[in-house]
Parts: C-alpha cells; structure tokens; sequence
C-alpha cells in the first residue's frame, strides 16, 4: 500500500511539473510573439530565462518563509497561542516541508525549462 501511494504521489509531481512547464512554454512563447522575438534562438533564451525565473521564486519561498517564521514577533505570538509545543512543532514541520517541496518542484520546472531552451536553441536555432 505504501509502494502505492509513493508511486502517486511521484506521477502528481509529475504531473504538476510537465503542467507547469507547458504553462510558461505557452507564457514565453506569447511573451517573445509580442515583444518581437521570432526566432527559435530568442525562444530558447526566453526558456531559460523562465527557468532561471521559476527557480529563483522557489529560493525566494524558502527563504521568505524562513525570514517570516523566525522573527521575534512571530514566535512571541506562536508561543502565546492555545496550541501546546508539540502541535507548533509539528505545524512548524509541516509548514518547512512543504517551502522545501516549492523549492524542489520550481528546481525541477527550471531545469526542464532551461534544458528545452538549450536544446531548441541547439536543434534549430
């Protein structure tokens, strides 16, 4: 049961990634139509650029999660809530977590973007 339920949740990332990376091919391919950039050596530029950009948002959520959560006022009021020290632990896990999911996903759709904008750029431009 837990081979399975690895093997989902691995095809959903997938998934989340491939939808993600048609997204800005489609985005950079309307951006460069308009901004005049008809050729497939500035589309492939266009890629990587998004893919730099899709990787520094993901560095971008780590850190301001972390600069966000490790402020005095925040752990002053987490402290003062209902919630006893394991449950804010566990929120705090959870919460960790999921930054560094963020950070993995927009990796892994930067890498891909990149490598296609390479790669059109080598094919045709």
């Amino acid at each position: 049961m837990e081979k399975q339920g690895v093997l989902t949740g691995i095809l959903r990332f997938l998934r989340t990634v491939v939808l993600i990376n048609l997204g800005i091919f489609a985005g950079v391919g309307l951006i460069c139509w308009f901004g005049g950039w008809r050729t497939a050596h500035q589309y492939g530029n266009g890629l990587m650029l998004a893919g730099v950009a899709a990787m520094v948002a993901g560095v971008f959520s780590l850190a301001g999660g972390w600069g966000l959560t490790r402020s005095f006022v925040y752990q002053h009021a987490a402290s003062a809530g209902v919630d006893d020290t394991r449950e804010r632990t566990r929120r705090e896990l959870k919460d960790t977590g999921q930054r560094y999911g963020f950070l993995a996903l927009m990796g892994v759709v930067g890498i891909m973007s990149i490598a296609f904008g390479i790669l059109i750029q080598t094919a045709f431009g």
